[in-house]
């Protein structure tokens, strides 16, 4: 009986331990500081050697998207051994990717040898190159495993945002990705909305003037939680075809990314005197998902429900 009632509200108890999780991490790494802002950007220190937050968060997120995957992956017939050689694969490319994307699109290059390059201590990783090497990897990896690509990327979808929603927090304790002074009456108002330890470590000083910055970590970590949640609760709906999440995601983050969040942060990485990531995020996100989603209808019209899909599997399963 406990084990039929623990399947049957398995899906709420691994969300709760997730939300648990995070707030135990939030908690940990307030109290080194004994709870007063600035907090430590790195959780453990022995000798020389420094774990940051920022590296528990995004595991913490790498963890939680594998988690979310497998529980998944039965649901859409794919091959969990697969799945686990995708993952450890995967991963590191995505770290290589998001590396090289911020240092060919950084504008204060200082790299003295190659070491430089890869030295990822000093910060410097970008999300656009990790999502562009990860959709890379997974078209050749399901064409030399002969996998179901559209049922591999649909999962790989929820994963990049929780992800993003972890790693930003990482952000927080960094003290970056953030944007410029709030105005006096812009934060009148924000105070009451905004949690106050938030506020506080945004109490930054920057070219010379110290005052509250726009917490922009925190504004996109809660644009994707909201497409989290919403991808969520719509695949289980008949509303998606399969191999539709991922364009519906590439749309999401990059409206959200290019309009909402990167016009006010004061760390952009350049293409000539545009904002790469703007520029990336409207056309090669946007443009590039609803291009996805468009040609997919016309070209590739036999693909089933996502619903209908785990349906027919969740049947064959049973048998």
């Amino acid at each position: 009986e406990l084990k039929e009632h623990l399947k049957k509200y398995e899906s709420i108890y691994i969300t709760i331990g997730f939300i648990l999780w995070f707030l135990v991490l939030i908690v940990i790494a307030m109290a080194l500081t004994k709870f007063k802002a600035p907090y430590r950007s790195y959780a453990i220190e022995i000798g020389n050697l420094q774990i940051a937050w920022y590296a528990v968060f995004i595991i913490s997120g790498i963890v939680m998207g594998a988690i979310l995957a497998f529980k998944e992956a039965s649901k859409l017939a794919i091959n969990t051994n697969h799945l686990s050689d995708a993952i450890l694969i995967a991963v590191p490319l995505a770290i290589i990717g998001a590396r090289l994307y911020y240092v060919i699109f950084d504008p204060d290059k200082n790299y003295q040898s190659f070491a430089d390059v890869f030295n990822i201590r000093q910060g410097g990783l970008a999300i656009h190159g990790a999502i562009i090497i990860t959709i890379i990897f997974i078209i050749i990896y399901t064409r030399l495993r002969k996998m179901n690509i559209w049922a591999l990327m649909d999962i790989v979808a929820p994963g990049f945002l929780i992800g993003q929603v972890l790693g930003r927090w990482g952000n927080f304790f960094n003290r970056e990705a953030h944007g410029g002074p709030i105005k006096e009456n812009t934060y009148q108002t924000l105070k009451y909305i905004i949690p106050k330890f938030i506020l506080e470590n945004m109490y930054l000083t920057e070219d010379g003037i110290t005052d509250y910055h726009h917490p922009t970590f925190l504004y996109e970590g809660l644009w994707n939680l909201a497409g989290l949640i919403i991808i969520l609760i719509i695949r289980r709906k008949k509303l998606l075809k399969l191999g539709d999440i991922i364009g519906y995601y590439l749309i999401w983050y990059g409206l959200g990314r290019g309009l909402l969040i990167e016009p006010f942060r004061t760390d952009p990485l350049y293409i000539g005197s545009l904002r790469v990531n703007i520029v990336f995020s409207l056309v090669l996100f946007v443009g590039g998902g609803i291009l996805f989603l468009i040609l997919k209808k016309i070209f590739i019209k036999e693909l089933p429900y996502y619903h209908d899909f785990v349906l027919e599997n969740e049947t064959k399963i049973k048998k």
